[in-house]
């Protein structure tokens, strides 16, 4: 019941760790108000508040751009073509044309006539959902097909069974399931973007200090070391520790998800049949005890006897309501830091006075492009 909230929260746990890596610089640029006499800040309270309203507008920036990805995705689908890379429409593979009397039972029972069947040549026995805000996809390797085509009596029975694994793929498409997978796309890819910039800024920065007399160049270079070595050990610690831990757990919590998308595709064809489906993964499965997917007896105990239901086959409302907390959550975080941020104040400065600060930013921009250059 509580599996996809406790994915959500691990999800914004990995944001916070990732915050705090691409911040790391700024850190670093504390250095030469380091007294190096009593090795203590030399930071007065105004200063002190232009660092904590950097850290405001960084966290507004993150979130604002996490929200843009996902308008972007929805509008043109690249995390969609990205993932269906090396997959065809069944319809365009030779001898696959018998999938489609099943495929269309299987979106009639789950009421989502847009999803698309692909194929994928390959021998690896999987099919798995793909899905973003822009669209919907099952996909079924080549090699999970030949295995139930091996292992089936008849073709009656082959077809049940590929059409009780579409059903399982079918459930967490309409429950929305890819939300927490897809919230950690956008955050890696917002944060990738975020630290190339601030990376840019700080070596900008660097670059000035070094002019600036009394120990300027010394200063720049250990700001340069203590940056290096920070964000070397933060992506470390991030990328051995923080991810392989929530990877664990988001395993382990994700169990239940998968027993329901049983439940829910026996629901949809039988219980009998939906077993006989997991019954080609082996007695104890081919996944362990950090694979999402439990083990497949106990996976066949809990559907056997389920029965066929009348109607069509709707998402949870625990799932949809964790759906709308992701989203809402999303843009308080973006609202919240914005108004931490004072943006709501500079848009109103820059209506009133917008030709005096374009002065403004010209003027950091030629001096930029000196320090760069």
């Amino acid at each position: 019941m509580f599996a996809k909230p406790i994915n959500l929260v691990l999800v914004y746990i990995i944001t916070i760790f990732n915050i705090t890596i691409i911040a790391s610089p700024l850190a670093a640029l504390l250095v030469p108000f380091i007294n190096r006499h009593t090795a203590t800040l030399t930071i007065t309270p105004t200063m002190m508040a232009q660092i904590k309203l950097a850290m405001f507008i960084l966290l507004f920036v993150i979130s604002f751009l996490m929200l843009v990805y996902f308008v972007l995705d929805f509008l043109f689908g690249f995390a969609m073509r990205s993932s269906l890379k090396g997959c065809q429409r069944y319809e365009k593979v030779k001898d696959y044309d018998f999938l489609s009397k099943i495929f269309e039972e299987v979106k009639d029972k789950f009421g989502e006539r847009s999803v698309k069947l692909y194929i994928k040549q390959s021998d690896e026995i999987n099919a798995f959902a793909v899905s973003s805000l822009g669209g919907k996809a099952i996909v079924l390797t080549s090699g999970i097909i030949d295995h139930y085509l091996a292992g089936s009596e008849d073709p009656k029975q082959f077809l049940y069974a590929l059409r009780s694994i579409m059903g399982h793929e079918m459930s967490h498409l309409v429950n929305k399931d890819f939300l927490p997978t897809f919230l950690i796309m956008a955050n890696q890819k917002v944060t990738n973007f975020v630290s190339h910039i601030l990376n840019i800024i700080f070596n900008v920065a660097a670059r000035g200090m070094a002019f600036m007399p009394f120990g300027g160049r010394f200063s720049a270079h250990i700001m340069l070391e203590v940056y290096t070595i920070l964000n070397f050990v933060l992506n470390a610690f991030n990328r051995f520790i923080v991810f392989n831990v929530y990877e664990f757990l988001r395993r382990f919590v994700s169990r239940s998800i998968e027993y329901r998308c049983d439940r829910q595709s026996a629901q949809a064809f039988g219980g009998k049949n939906m077993a006989f489906a997991l019954s080609f993964l082996g007695e104890s499965g081919y996944f362990t005890l950090f694979s999402t997917h439990p083990a497949t007896k106990k996976r066949m105990s809990k559907v056997q006897n389920v029965e066929i239901a009348d109607n069509i086959i709707k998402p949870r409302f625990i799932d949809g309501l964790s759906n709308y907390f992701a989203m809402m959550f999303l843009m308080i975080c973006c609202l919240y830091f914005a108004k931490q941020a004072r943006v709501d104040i500079f848009l109103r400065e820059y209506i009133r006075d917008h030709e005096n600060i374009n002065r403004k930013l010209e003027g950091l921009w030629h001096l930029v492009s000196r320090l760069l250059l």
